[in-house]
Formats: structure tokens, C-alpha cells, sequence
């Protein structure tokens, strides 16, 4: 019996031990939580309170201490080293095991440690300084999870610790509801604010289309200032936390110090660009400029503690909410004097946009600083404000673009209008220039037709000139050529004959000197036609021959012409045949005839065989009166036709008795056939010989040969 005494006393000792703060609170009342009950602020007289000063004591020194109401009153609002220890007792009374929230407002730590039992005490943490995944509650407000199972009672200590200024507070304050009510306040809370976002959203594209389209600077500064607003209010219902950077609760810390300024700098700059204070406000503009560098320099304030973990925030936050407060009137005074004083149209957007902004923002700076209560008024006004600014600017910025569309319209208009008359003028000048121009042309023209003229003539002499130089070249290495080789030739042959008789006269028998006679003889007969030949050609080349045509009867030229050749003929025992009719008539030039048939004649004799025949035919055919001259001689090759016809072409050949030729003569023939309008033609078979024909106008051709006369001019002979 004494031993089960002994037990019962050492159990009795163990509670009073762990009671023993319930015990230093005698008459402390329990929190009891009844079914779909939320608390939004415990009462004061539920809460019990002890201050650690120093910061240092763990949760099993802390509990040793008394915890009382007023110690509350003690709570350090300078420095950041104390914590502050709460103690609460729920009791679960709605019938069901159930899910409790406890929220309190920010702390950079905030910490549970719940249970019934010493041995079962739970460590629970959340906090602003601990990333969301580590939560008790993973929801940007510091709250911790407690499940309370039917009827229990459950004994809660609460540690709340600054970290940084920013979280230091006069007052704490606790709420408590159950799971579900939690989540359906929190989800209240995402779809208002993501519809908010949404908004913001939508008016930052729809500026950022338009932005492209037009180009416009101050568009880009809204839509700047639009995305920093929604990002600091992402930020501040805890968007940032919970979906932009869930792991990282320092730079959540820290980032207002970046952002609100860089939002004042974006209103600045849209309130430059937009109202044109550059040129319109240069004054306004100054205090802008001033309070943009406040802004850039607040900013890299708030860099450079987040790099280097610097605890300047709490006065950040007075900096930050006097600047925000003075980019906010400077707006309002540069919109309403650029509306009233400058006439700018635009700006009445800008001031109906604003004016509501301002009141709502100053408000809310007021509240996050300390100076207002928090409220509806000051908590939300600045968000539909913003939303209000959006749309209004929006309509704004229409109105803007509409104007400079109009005023771009009116200076486009200007400038065609202006590009037209310098156009007009420029197209009467250059019409006039034209005018001048033509009438310069056509002198110009006209002097040039002259002068073309004029050398077109010259160069018609010098070309004349040219070929009667290179005709006149021609017939002078032709005559050198014949009088250096040709004509040379008969007269050594005759000198040499004549020294061979003077010399060795008394030494050669008769039939010797009548061979050398008839050599004798027949040389100086070459050397004789050889100079006649030339004699005709060259003053044929040189235009000393007078053309003379006239009626001839053409069977007594012939004959003329044949006795001239006949001893030649005869010493070659060459009959010349003879078929002209006494009635055929042409009309030429007699002596060019008569040398032509006795050219062709000696020829044919000279390339005949010995004891052959000459045959001459002539006949009517159409209006030209044919001659032929057949022999029955040695012929020529297709190649040698070829080149006898040719214009100033000669060929040197023996005849069949080695008698030499110059060729002269039937050049000059062709000459002379060609004068009388005449042609040429040679048929030969090579070793039957050949037949030489031409033509020469018959009677009826008088007026031709006139026209040829008088064309080729007078000439003399020499």
C-alpha cells in the first residue's frame, strides 16, 4: 500500500512540475475553438507573455519563467536581438478532429512549440525569412498548422523574433481558424489579386503593342511603371513568395527597396515624356530630375544592403514612402500645370488619372509606415486607383497618339503640300532649261549637220584621194617593176646580140647571123609592144586617155587590128580565121577596141601551137555585140582563169615558142572593156586551148556610154 502511495505521489510531483506555468497563471482561461469558428485577434486577457531580452534563451529555459499579461508592454522596438514568447491554451470543441491556423503579422522568425504532454511537444516554424517550402504553412503570412483532435486541449508557446528592423512591432497580434476557412480566405485572396494582376497585365501589353506601333518613348515608361506597380503589389500579397522566388524569403526581404524606387523612376520618366516637361516645364522638370536621382540612388541602396546583408530597412521605409509621396504630388502639380497654364490637352487625362492614385498611394504609404490605421481605405484604394490610372491613361495616350497622329497628318500634309510647289517650280525649270536645251540642240545640231557634212566631203577627198594615191602607188611599183625587170631584159638581149655581131662578125656563117638577126628582131618587137603596152596602161591608170565612143563597124576594127598582128602570125605559121558580118555594129570607143582585139589576138598566137589557127567570131546577142577569140594553143588552169579576172592582176608566162609577156595587156584590156561597159570572160581546157570574149554596147546603147562620158570627165592624151 505505502509503495502504490509512493507512486501515485511521484506522478502527482511530475504534473505539478510541467504545470507549473499553469500554475503561475492561476484563473488563466482556455481558448476554446468550436466548430467553423475563426478567430481573427486573440483577446489580450487569453494571451500570456514573457520578453527575452537578450534573445538568447531556448524554449526549455523559457518556460521556466512566468509568463504574465503586461509583460507585452516591454516589447523592445529598437534593435533587433530580443524575442518575444506567447502562451495560449486551445481547447478543440467542435466535435471532430480538426485543423487550426495560427497567424500572426510579419516576423523575420516565427516559431511553435505545441503539445498536452512534455514529452510530446511539436516544433513548428514559418516566417519571413524562411523559404516557403520549410514552412508549417506554406503561405506567404506567418502562420503555423496544428491539428487538435477531439476534446483535446493543447498547450501552444509562441516565439516571435525581428531578424531585421523591418519586422520589429509595438504590438502582436495572433489569429486562429480552422484549415479550411484558412484556404477559402487565402483562395479570396488569389483570385482578387490575380485578377488584379490580370488587369495589370493586359494594360501593360496592349501599351507594349502600342509601343510598337508608334514608337513613342513615354509609352515604354508606362508600361515600365505599370509592370513595377504590379510587381511591388505581387510582392506585397506575397505572389513574390509563392510563385517568383519561393527560395528566396531574403531577397523577399529586401526587394521593396528596389522596386518602389524604381516605380518612382518610371512615373517620372512617363510624367517627362508624357507632358513634354523638357520643353513645356523646365522648371517641374528640374524637381524631377532631382527626385529621379533620389530614386536611382534609393535603388542602389536598396542593391547594395541585399548584397551585403546591411539592417538599414526600417529607415528605407520612411526614405522610400517620403519619396513615393513626392513623385506622386510632383506628378499631380506638373499635369495640372501644364492643363491649366501651358493648355496641353493630354493632361487632363493625366490629372483625372492621377489624382485618385495619389490619394490612394499616400494613404497606403501612410498606413505601411505607421501614420494611418490599417483599414479598407488605406489598404485598397491604391489598387483600384491603379487600375483607374490604367484605363484612364490608356484613353490618354489614345487621345495623345490621336493628336500626334493628327499633328503628324497635318505636317505630312505640309510637307507634300510644300514638296508639290517645289516640285511645280522645279518641273517649270527644268521645262524651261528643257526649251533652252532644245533650242541649244538644235543649233547645236544644226551646226553639227554642217560640220558633218563638211567632213563627211572631206573625208569623201581623202578617201577619193587615198585610192587614187594607192591606184597611182600601184601603177608606179607596176612600172618600176616592168621597167627594172621587163624592159631590161630586151635591151640586154639586144645588146648582147649587137656585141656578138660587132665582135665576131668575120666568125659566123650566115645561117648563124640570120638566127641572130631574127632573135635581134624579134627582142625589139617585145621590147616595141612591151612599151606600148606600158604606154597605154600607165595613161589609162592616170586618166590621160580620152574616152571617145562612137559608131563602129565592128568586122573593120577587127581587120585593123589583125594586119597589125599578121606577121607575128605569119613567122608562126598561125592562120587567123576571120567570121564577122559587115552590118554589126557597136558603140565604143574605137582605139580601146581595136587594142583589146589586138591584145587578145597576139596572145592567142603567142600561147598557139605552130601551124594552128586563130578563130574570130562576133555576133548580136540582145543589146551587146559578143567577140570571140579562140585559139588552139596550150590553155590555162582553172587557178590562172581565176586570177586573170581579177581587179589589178597580172600573169607573166612564156608562150609555146618561149616568146615573154608582161601581162600588161590584158590588164589593160579589162580596163579598156570595163570603160566601154563592157565584160570579160575566159573559157579554156588545158591543152585545146582557149577562147577570150567580151561585150561592148551595140548601137542602140549610145545614151549609156554618153552618161559614162560625161561621167568619167575629159581627158587628154599625152
Amino acid at each position: 500500500m505505502a509503495s502504490h502511495s509512493g507512486k501515485y505521489l511521484f506522478c502527482f510531483a511530475l504534473i505539478i512540475l510541467w504545470m507549473m506555468p499553469v500554475c503561475q497563471l492561476s484563473g488563466q482561461p482556455v481558448i476554446s475553438l468550436s466548430a467553423n469558428q475563426a478567430i481573427a485577434s486573440v483577446p489580450q486577457e487569453q494571451l500570456l507573455w514573457f520578453i527575452d531580452s537578450t534573445g538568447k534563451l531556448s524554449f526549455d529555459d523559457v518556460r521556466k519563467f512566468r509568463f504574465t499579461t503586461d509583460q507585452k508592454n516591454h516589447l523592445e522596438i529598437s534593435g533587433t536581438s530580443w524575442t518575444a514568447w506567447g502562451l495560449l491554451y486551445l481547447l478543440n470543441e467542435s466535435g471532430v478532429d480538426q485543423e487550426y491556423v495560427l497567424q500572426t503579422n510579419k516576423w523575420g522568425s516565427f516559431e511553435a512549440f505545441a503539445g498536452s504532454s512534455p514529452g510530446s511537444m511539436l516544433h513548428l516554424k514559418s516566417g519571413s525569412l524562411l523559404p516557403l517550402d520549410d514552412r508549417s504553412q506554406p503561405s506567404n503570412i506567418n502562420a503555423i498548422r496544428l491539428l487538435l483532435k477531439k476534446g483535446e486541449t493543447r498547450t501552444v508557446f509562441l516565439k516571435f523574433t525581428p531578424v531585421y528592423s523591418i519586422y520589429t512591432r509595438k504590438d502582436i497580434n495572433v489569429g486562429i481558424s480552422e484549415q479550411n476557412l484558412f484556404e477559402k480566405t487565402d483562395r479570396q485572396r488569389l483570385l482578387w489579386q490575380g485578377l488584379f494582376f490580370g488587369i495589370i497585365l493586359v494594360m501593360a501589353l496592349y501599351n507594349l503593342f502600342i509601343l510598337f506601333a508608334v514608337k513613342d518613348i513615354s509609352y515604354f515608361y508606362y508600361v515600365l511603371s505599370i509592370v513595377s506597380i504590379g510587381l511591388y503589389f505581387a510582392f506585397y500579397y506575397g505572389f513574390g513568395i509563392e510563385y517568383l522566388w519561393p527560395s528566396s524569403p531574403l531577397w523577399d526581404t529586401f526587394c521593396f527597396a528596389v522596386i518602389n524606387p524604381f516605380t518612382g523612376l518610371t512615373r517620372i520618366l512617363f510624367t517627362r515624356t508624357y507632358l513634354h516637361t523638357p520643353q513645356l516645364l523646365p522648371r517641374i522638370n528640374t524637381i524631377l530630375n532631382m527626385l529621379g536621382a533620389g530614386c536611382v540612388v534609393t535603388m542602389i541602396t536598396g542593391l547594395a544592403c541585399f548584397f551585403l546583408d546591411i539592417d538599414i530597412l526600417k529607415p528605407l521605409v520612411m526614405i522610400i514612402g517620403i519619396l513615393g509621396t513626392l513623385v506622386l504630388v510632383m506628378m499631380f502639380v506638373a499635369g495640372f500645370v501644364a492643363y491649366y497654364y501651358d493648355k496641353y490637352t493630354p493632361a487632363k487625362y493625366f490629372i483625372a488619372a492621377n489624382i485618385l492614385l495619389i490619394i490612394g498611394a499616400i494613404a497606403f504609404i501612410f498606413r505601411e509606415t505607421g501614420l494611418m490605421s490599417d483599414n479598407f481605405f488605406t489598404r485598397y484604394l491604391v489598387q483600384y486607383a491603379v487600375l483607374i490610372q490604367a484605363v484612364v491613361l490608356s484613353l490618354g495616350l489614345a487621345s495623345r497618339l490621336n493628336r500626334m497622329r493628327l499633328q503628324l497628318t497635318t505636317e505630312t500634309l505640309e510637307k507634300e503640300r510644300v514638296a508639290l510647289e517645289r516640285e511645280k517650280e522645279k518641273k517649270e525649270l527644268i521645262q524651261k532649261q528643257k526649251q533652252e536645251l532644245q533650242a541649244q540642240v538644235q543649233e547645236k545640231t544644226a551646226d553639227l549637220h554642217l560640220k558633218n557634212a563638211l567632213l563627211e566631203e572631206t573625208v569623201n577627198q581623202l578617201q577619193e584621194s587615198e585610192n587614187k594615191l594607192s591606184e597611182l602607188n600601184h601603177v608606179k611599183d607596176k612600172l618600176f617593176s616592168v621597167v627594172s625587170h621587163d624592159l631590161r631584159n630586151p635591151l640586154a638581149t639586144m645588146q648582147s646580140f649587137l656585141k656578138l655581131i660587132t665582135d665576131h662578125d668575120e666568125k659566123l656563117s650566115g645561117e648563124e647571123r640570120e638566127k641572130l638577126f631574127y632573135e635581134a628582131q624579134q627582142s625589139l618587137n617585145n621590147m616595141n609592144e612591151l612599151l606600148y603596152n606600158l604606154l597605154q596602161w600607165s595613161r589609162s591608170q592616170m586618166n590621160l586617155l580620152r574616152f571617145r565612143p562612137d559608131k563602129i563597124n565592128v568586122k573593120a576594127v577587127v581587120d585593123a587590128a589583125t594586119k597589125l598582128v599578121q606577121l607575128h602570125a605569119h613567122m608562126k605559121q598561125v592562120v587567123i580565121n576571120t567570121s564577122i558580118p559587115d552590118s554589126l555594129h557597136a558603140y565604143a570607143d574605137k582605139d580601146m577596141i581595136e587594142f583589146v582585139i589586138r591584145n587578145l589576138l597576139s596572145n592567142a598566137i603567142k600561147f598557139s601551137q605552130r601551124n594552128s589557127s586563130v578563130d574570130i567570131t562576133a555576133f548580136l546577142k540582145e543589146d551587146m555585140v559578143e567577140i570571140q577569140i579562140a585559139d588552139h594553143g596550150i590553155g590555162l588552169s582553172e587557178a590562172k582563169r581565176k586570177k586573170l579576172l581579177g581587179k589589178h592582176t597580172t600573169i607573166s608566162r612564156r608562150g609555146t615558142e618561149k616568146e615573154k609577156g608582161t601581162g600588161l595587156g590584158l590588164l589593160i584590156s579589162k580596163e579598156f572593156i570595163e570603160k566601154n561597159k563592157g565584160h570579160i570572160q575566159i573559157e579554156s581546157v588545158i591543152g585545146k586551148g582557149s577562147v577570150f570574149s567580151f561585150d561592148i554596147p551595140g548601137q542602140q546603147q549610145k545614151s549609156r556610154l554618153t552618161s559614162v562620158e560625161s561621167s568619167t570627165g575629159p581627158a587628154v592624151y599625152l
